[in-house]
């Protein structure tokens, strides 16, 4: 029973904390992001290459022949644009896969156009970020958040029409804007309606991993990049039916000073989450700041010296998070094995990292997992990178192996430096300063594909690259403040102290 005004966080505590309403909009919102991951990780599937040959001999359509060849003397070598000394005019593709490689016929001088779009997929999840960042903060979270849903729906179908890669390209940086813009709004939403012990379960949970587990399943069935599209959308349009499950923030609605907002959205939860709040008129404290409100830009995540040391470290992290996921999720390609086995490996262990992750998080605080996380990333960046340089022997298990124990480390990674950007940053600015660090990560992401273009070429040079990276951030992780078990703040303070939970509910 509360009678007396209270902050948003004592507000939260006194509805139970973590009740019915919260596990509600989580599980949903959890369900709303298979869409984006699907869009998303669908391009490592959509993109792949599979084994192709020159036909310009007929000799060369004829499998029993060729299979009865050893490859390295085959007169139809696979991957080979040149027969003698004539560029191959007819390109044969293996049966089975169906993608824009075998579609529009991107090998030999159109091999880059794959990591190419995907870059471009990644410039458009960076623009994302931004707009969402600034639509966050004027709009609110919950507007921005569902019309990114609409949005991939609509660039799925499209893609499915395409007739030439260029248009497909366009339909993805359209699928990474809208990507971008949900991930920016779902933290935050979320985050803002919980507890501190709560928030690196929300934002760590592993949905991710799972959903992309089940779209490897899904696309070893489907085999087709058109198909693996309009299935994607036709599973976006029940994310729609949220709308009426998840309200605005009313920490946004607090943080721009309408309380009487607010408070009719603290009743619902009060309802779902059955609890009585008596004396309900005006029952959130007026924060205490020395500026009035207004509208909040970029320029603010550098509003004291604290801010821009905590804004500089999350960047140099987010940077790892871009290149580092990118470059091995594109890189999955050329792992030897089945594309949707290692998809699938690659996601599934994911899920108890994640976990793990959590645990960790609530245990040790969010800046050390993030050090042991990107320590992992490191050994196994490095170890990728000396075993593919040297051409060791036992090459391809040992890159296998370490490869997925940098991925380990960087999807862990996700959890806790996540995590630290919304608890680090106040209501007003939180959406445009992790929709900012984004595009820092995006800007980053769009180097991990041509990376690996460039480790086809030289092999081994991606995953130093990982290496240097991780080891690094694992340094400048040290350097950050510790999250866990700060209550979240509203509005930039004039004190230059971060919020504790006996301070005003103001930071930096």
């Amino acid at each position: 029973m509360v009678e007396k005004e209270l902050t948003p966080d004592e507000v939260i505590d006194a509805l139970g904390g973590c009740g019915r309403f919260q596990w509600r909009i989580n599980v949903v919102a959890h369900l709303m992001k298979t869409i984006v991951a699907f869009s998303i990780s669908s391009m490592i599937i959509i993109s792949a290459t599979p084994t192709w040959r020159c036909a310009d001999s007929k000799e060369c359509t004829n499998l029993t022949l060729i299979n009865s060849y050893n490859e390295s003397t085959s007169f139809c070598p696979t991957k080979t644009c040149t027969i003698g000394n004539s560029s191959c005019k007819n390109i044969q593709f293996d049966e089975g896969l169906k993608t824009i490689v075998t579609e529009f016929e991107l090998v030999c001088d159109r091999d880059f156009i794959p990591s190419t779009t995907m870059s471009i997929q990644i410039a458009g999840t960076l623009v994302g970020n931004v707009i969402a960042g600034q639509l966050g903060e004027i709009f609110g979270r919950k507007r921005p958040f569902f019309f990114a849903v609409v949005i991939l729906i609509i660039a799925n179908v499209i893609g499915f029409f395409a007739n030439s890669w260029i248009v497909f390209a366009v339909c993805r940086f359209f699928v990474g804007l809208a990507a971008g813009s949900f991930m920016t709004m779902k933290y935050a939403l979320l985050c803002e309606f919980s507890l501190a012990n709560w928030r690196a379960w929300i934002i760590g949970f592993p949905s991710w991993p799972m959903q992309a587990c089940v779209l490897a399943f899904l696309g070893w069935l489907i085999k087709d990049w058109r198909y693996i599209q309009i299935m994607t959308a036709a599973i976006g349009i029940p994310c729609l039916i949220g709308w009426w499950w998840i309200p605005e923030s009313f920490r946004w609605h607090v943080a721009h000073d309408r309380q009487d907002v607010a408070e009719s959205i603290i009743q619902h939860v009060a309802k779902v989450n059955k609890k009585k709040l008596t004396n309900t008129d005006h029952i959130l404290r007026k924060l205490e700041t020395d500026k009035k409100d207004k509208k909040h830009t970029v320029l603010d995540l550098f509003a004291s010296r604290k801010l821009i040391v905590v804004s500089l470290l999350l960047a140099l992290n987010w940077i790892a998070l871009g290149i580092v996921s990118y470059g091995i999720a594109f890189g999955i390609q050329a792992l030897s094995g089945n594309i949707f086995f290692n998809l699938f490996l690659f996601s599934l262990v994911g899920i108890p990292s994640k976990a793990i992750a959590m645990w960790l998080q609530n245990r040790f605080g969010r800046r050390l997992t993030a050090v042991i996380c990107f320590i992992a990333v490191a050994v196994g960046g490095f170890v990728v990178g000396g075993v593919q340089s040297a051409d060791a022997p036992n090459k391809d298990m040992l890159t296998n192996i370490f490869a997925l124990i940098a991925n380990i480390g960087i999807t862990t990674a996700w959890g806790p430096v996540q995590t630290m950007t919304i608890e680090l940053y106040p209501t007003v600015i939180r959406t445009i300063g992790f929709g900012t660090l984004s595009v820092f990560g995006r800007v980053a992401a769009m180097v991990g594909p041509q990376l690996v273009y460039l480790d086809s070429k030289v092999p081994g040079v991606m995953y130093h690259v990982i290496g240097a990276i991780g080891f690094i951030c694992a340094i400048g992780s040290l350097k950050l403040p510790e999250t866990m078990g700060m209550d979240l703040a509203d509005k930039i303070a004039t004190n230059n102290k971060v919020s504790q939970k006996s301070e005003t509910n103001n930071v930096v």
